[in-house]
């Protein structure tokens, strides 16, 4: 069994350390951060930090992980789980705990928790298909890493029923947003662009890597219409860098002609 950090306590998975009451499991009040650790050592940890705390303060939680060095935690998790050599995803969580159900503010019991797992393989490149969900780009959890997560899981469901392997959301406006689980740049005309942060999309470290260390990579609205002329495409995840994208709805695209990119994935003074 995995071992698993807890407000401070290391505990065997299986053991119950969330009250059933806790709104982050009744109604999805809370937050999480998914970062990657290359032999024990925790990737661009203050961006994620950076995010996660933005997140508390919108959602109104209340939180100690300031006092906690994730960085060192994130050895020790690696190093209780096997996981020193090679590539692990970890999950650092943070609910709302207990409280009325109209009640908004910070409840009793918080819980903040860290986890770790192996990443065993990931795809050299993917298939992508347009989902028939919208993005509301204008939802009180627009741009937020929240435990509110089945919309995300459900478009990656029916995405992978049609057998590809990432879905890629509109926003209300029909402009290009998201992948479920990945920010998505594109080429048209000759162009690099990605969302802009206004289409509801998620402010995804990786993205935002990306951005700072290419200039010629613009934020744009891209309309539905112009999307359908996407010439090349890649999607970015903390835990999978920059994936190129080989088909969309059936489409086949030119393997996108990116530079090498885990200098970026690795790169931990870039933190």
């Amino acid at each position: 069994m995995a071992i698993i950090w807890s407000g401070g306590n290391w505990i065997d998975e299986s053991e119950g350390f969330i009250a059933m009451t806790d709104r982050g499991v009744l109604h999805g009040l809370g937050v999480f951060e998914t970062m990657l650790s290359i032999n024990g050592e925790l990737q661009h940890s203050q961006r994620h930090l950076r995010r996660l705390r933005d997140g508390v303060t919108r959602l109104g939680l209340r939180h100690d992980f300031d006092t906690v060095d994730v960085p060192a935690l994130a050895r020790e998790i690696c190093g209780k789980n096997g996981l020193l050599s090679g590539r692990a995803r970890l999950r650092l969580t943070v609910t709302a705990g207990e409280g009325g159900l109209y009640d908004s503010h910070p409840g009793s019991r918080p819980v903040v928790w860290l986890t770790a797992q192996a990443i065993v393989h990931e795809p050299m490149n993917l298939a992508v298909m347009t989902l028939p969900f919208a993005r509301n780009e204008r939802s009180a959890l627009s741009g937020l890493k929240t435990t509110s997560y089945a919309e995300n899981l459900l478009g990656l469901r029916w995405a992978r029923e049609r057998g590809a392997e990432e879905g890629i959301f509109f926003n209300h406006r029909h402009h290009l947003c998201e992948a479920c689980t990945a920010n998505v740049f594109v080429k048209i005309d000759g162009k690099w662009l990605t969302p802009s942060l206004d289409s509801g999309c998620l402010p995804g470290v990786m993205r935002e890597i990306v951005l700072e260390k290419f200039s010629h990579i613009k934020e744009a609205d891209i309309r539905q219409e112009d999307f359908l002329r996407t010439e090349e495409m890649f999607v970015t995840s903390a835990i999978r860098g920059i994936l190129p994208v080989r088909s969309c709805d059936g489409k086949a695209l030119q393997v996108a002609s990116i530079p090498s990119f885990e200098n970026l994935t690795s790169d931990i003074s870039a933190s």
